[in-house]
């Protein structure tokens, strides 16, 4: 039977795998039911060997090949994102305030078909697949506290490969960009102290809340004054937490958010920017900043040869014309770049279209509480990432 006759006949098993995962979001860290079914429809398949590294959340397992050779990882996202689901679907989410906004109960279910696919053709593989059901992407830390749980502690994989959905790219087709594909993301946290008080007299108090307006638009001018127009970057602060009352000054004000740049030279100078501007800036007003960067992703940088062979592989289950390779890069981050760099930077991620033509809820984006991620995307998704794998581990 030809690939995609199989990637069609267990389609609707997939199909329901997904409705369950929809109805069952769980956030970062805490996907223990979501784990709980991986896990369950792995034993299923037959020829997939769980992996028992004692992970709080999130799972791995290997399909043995029949032949040596390489050993190939196949890595996709587990978790929710804290959004209120608008989407109308029958099978929308069951938990209030939580659902699969960015598509990732698609991703794991096609990495749940492929294994069950790759399971059943294990003879024919040189070499080994790694399965990686990782936690955590949307808190920027699951793939860093995995490797450092010991993920990769029976061999470094020779390449690592997965897909992120793609709501503006349609259906069918795939976007692979080969180098620089992905921004990095530091997640900062500013801490700014001053003195608090009565808010009927602040000539008593060092506010922390206009050191903190202050700093906030002073930090924008390392973005509009002290870069090179050339080089892309981004500095968002999407929290700040302070004060009790209206007629309180706050002793202390919370200030959260994210740096974001194509180039780590580029990222490390930021940050030391960051790290000397802040404290000078709230000292010269009496008050103290304590910087923290609280996370780490380096930007995802895409092998070429890794993405010729995928381009390859993809054209010959969705046929030619359907993958574009002139996307920019994007400013979004994926934590998938830290599986990546572990493995010497041997491997890509590719865009998968979600789209579908007639549905204008799938085109609303990433993220958004109306946007509707279709099922038939899961067939794209499998046959791709199996067609791969077949090819990559061949003779």
């Amino acid at each position: 039977m030809e690939l995609i006759d199989q990637v069609k006949a267990c389609y609707e098993e997939i199909q329901a795998v997904r409705h369950q995962l929809h109805r069952c979001p769980e956030l970062g860290h805490r996907e223990v039911e979501t784990t709980r079914r991986i896990r369950t429809f792995l034993e299923g398949c037959g020829g997939v060997e769980i992996l028992d590294y004692g992970f709080s959340t999130g799972l791995a397992a290997r399909i043995r090949g029949g032949h040596p050779g390489k050993l190939l990882a196949l890595r996709e996202d587990i978790d929710a994102l804290p959004i209120l689901e608008n989407t109308g679907l029958p099978f929308a989410s069951q938990v209030p305030g939580l659902c699969h906004a960015c598509g990732h109960d698609v991703h794991t279910a096609a990495l749940l078909g492929c294994a069950k696919l790759l399971a059943q053709r294990r003879e024919a593989l040189h070499g080994d697949v790694l399965l990686i059901f990782q936690r955590g992407e949307e808190t920027f830390d699951g793939a860093a506290s995995m490797l450092k749980d010991g993920l990769f502690r029976d061999g470094t994989p020779h390449g690592v490969v997965g897909f992120h959905c793609a709501p503006d790219l349609p259906l069918g087709s795939i976007a692979l960009r080969a180098g620089i594909s992905n921004a990095s993301c530091d997640s900062i946290r500013l801490e700014v102290t001053g003195q608090g008080g009565h808010g009927a007299h602040p000539e008593l108090c060092v506010d922390p809340v206009v050191l903190s307006a202050g700093l906030l638009m002073e930090l924008q001018t390392l973005v509009s004054r002290s870069n090179s127009p050339t080089d892309p970057v981004v500095l968002t602060f999407g929290e700040i937490h302070g004060g009790t009352a209206p007629n309180i000054i706050p002793h202390t004000v919370t200030l959260r958010g994210t740096l974001r740049t194509l180039d780590n030279r580029v990222r490390r100078q930021h940050l030391e920017a960051i790290r000397r501007l802040s404290p000078g800036f709230c000292q010269a007003f009496g008050g103290r900043c304590e910087t923290t960067v609280e996370v780490e992703v380096p930007p995802l940088v895409n092998a070429p040869e890794v993405c010729r062979l995928l381009w390859a592989s993809a054209e010959a289950v969705l046929g030619p014309g359907r993958v574009e390779t002139g996307r920019p890069p994007s400013m979004g981050s994926d934590d998938f770049s830290c599986l990546l760099e572990a493995c010497g930077g041997q491997g890509a991620q590719f865009q998968l279209g979600t789209a579908l033509e007639g549905l204008p809820q799938s085109a609303l984006g990433l993220h958004v509480p109306e946007n509707i991620f279709p099922d038939e995307a899961l067939i794209p998704g499998m046959a791709v990432l199996t067609r791969f794998t077949l090819d990559y581990l061949s003779p």
